[in-house]
């Protein structure tokens, strides 16, 4: 079972606090004994100091080292330390207390560096031993504490750790969730509205937290992600109620004719005629439109095909121009061109798809006795396709809304096209690395260009 955020969120500071209280506490403990054992240190070296200096004086008055000792005995007297004098074999002059540790080793050495020495009753001492300076009678100065008062206070902080840490990370593990509830809780609530946002309720947004910048940007990152989906599900619906529309209307004129031409038993051959041509000219319609409409629906998924290879670019406006001429006479419009020789690495069916449609737009919306003119010209990196008309030309506010699915601005003047074939050439140009813009519109009529990478 996953783990909720603030829950984990909850451990990992759990676990990094008690981890830093941890090594604060033992930190602690460790420089609390070092500076108690510091402090024993420097008590004992200056006792030691005193008690050489007593016997050194001593023993330059002619008396004994048991003497000296003696004297030493009776002027440097301290509760908490045991204090003697060693001879030159590290004998002790007077009879020691039974606990009382001697290093016999670090004796003979000489050393004088503190150190924390087991007695033989089991009790740890920090003993310290110093050379005298007599040169008559050589002896050391051996020193010693007990370790217990210290020992004792290091337990109680121990103890006092030991309640105190506990006590902090309940307080801390608490406050933290606490936080964590308080802190995740627009993150709650921002879930509580993203579930019931639906496709009928497209159009909700989340409430922006005064939170901090985080949740903030979160908030609107989201609400960008919902806006943008809403316009694909406008977009979705316009177009499905467009494509509807527009597929009704040859259905509609198909059936028609057929229910007519069947409502009577028999008819002229004339008569079976006009209807069959009536219902093969919605046809090509329809297949046109259906084509249209699959290869946007292809495009929009990333499923259609780009197959690239060096053509001919002059050739394929060359073919389009002449596979249009037909129609450009019924409506006794002149079509000229001016073309380099030029290729470009591209799909060819689908330059030539672009190139047509382009025509095809002019030559709908041209009257006539107007004219239509194809320009190629080869520019830095690029070439370009230039296709003007002398038609009405399109207002400024309506001049990006042509490149829209199934957008005809005057159906009546469309010859029974769909509104698909600007976006359609749009998506060609732009499946290239190219454009398609509305270069310029006027009284005068329209110029679309067409830049394709060479």
């Amino acid at each position: 079972m996953a783990l909720s955020l603030r829950t984990r969120l909850t451990l990992w500071y759990s676990g990094l606090l008690l981890l830093a209280l941890g090594l604060s506490t033992a930190t602690v403990l460790w420089l609390h004994w070092k500076l108690m054992l510091r402090q024993a240190d420097e008590s004992l070296d200056a006792l030691a100091v005193a008690a050489a200096n007593v016997v050194s004086a001593e023993l330059d008055e002619q008396l004994s080292i048991s003497e000296a000792a003696r004297e030493m005995a009776a002027v440097v007297r301290h509760r908490d330390y045991a204090v003697t004098v060693l001879d030159a074999d590290g004998t002790p002059i007077r009879e020691l207390p039974a606990s009382f540790p001697i290093d016999r080793a670090a004796t003979a050495e000489g050393r004088r560096s503190a150190r924390t020495i087991v007695g033989p009753d089991g009790r740890a001492w920090r003993t310290e031993l110093r050379r005298g300076t007599s040169a008559a009678h050589p002896f050391t100065i051996a020193i010693a504490m007990p370790l217990r008062e210290i020992e004792e206070q290091l337990r109680t902080l121990v103890q006092a750790c030991a309640i105190g840490v506990p006590f902090v990370m309940f307080v801390a593990v608490a406050g933290g969730w606490w936080l964590g509830r308080r802190g995740l809780h627009p993150l709650a609530v921002m879930a509580s509205q993203a579930r019931g946002i639906t496709a009928r309720t497209s159009d909700a947004r989340l409430d922006v937290p005064a939170a901090g910048g985080e949740l903030d940007a979160v908030a609107e990152s989201f609400n960008r992600v919902l806006d943008r989906l809403g316009t694909a599900l406008e977009t979705q619906r316009r177009f499905m109620a467009d494509a509807s529309h527009e597929l009704r209307t040859p259905v509609s004129i198909m059936r028609t004719a057929a229910d007519v031409t069947l409502s009577q038993p028999v008819r002229d051959e004339s008569e079976y005629r006009e209807a069959l041509a009536a219902v093969s000219q919605q046809s090509a319609r329809l297949a046109r439109l259906v084509d249209d409409m699959l290869v946007l629906a292809r495009a929009d998924a990333g499923g259609y095909p780009v197959v690239r290879a060096e053509v001919d670019l002059d050739a394929i406006v060359a073919g389009c121009v002449r596979d249009l001429a037909p129609r450009a006479a019924a409506k006794q419009i002149t079509v000229t061109s001016r073309i380099e020789p030029l290729s470009v690495v591209a799909d060819e069916s689908l330059l030539r798809r672009m190139i047509g449609n382009l025509l095809t737009n002019a030559l709908a919306y041209t009257p006539e006795g107007g004219a239509v003119n194809v320009v190629m010209a080869s520019r830095p990196g690029a070439v370009s396709i230039h296709v003007s008309d002398t038609g009405p030309g399109i207002p400024p506010a309506h001049r990006e809304r042509v490149f829209e699915r199934f957008v005809r601005l005057d159906p009546a003047r469309g010859e029974g096209g769909a509104g698909l074939g600007l976006a359609i050439a749009r998506w060609i140009a732009e499946a290239h690395g190219g454009q398609l813009e509305l270069l310029s519109s006027g009284a005068s009529g329209s110029v679309f260009a067409a830049t394709i990478p060479a």
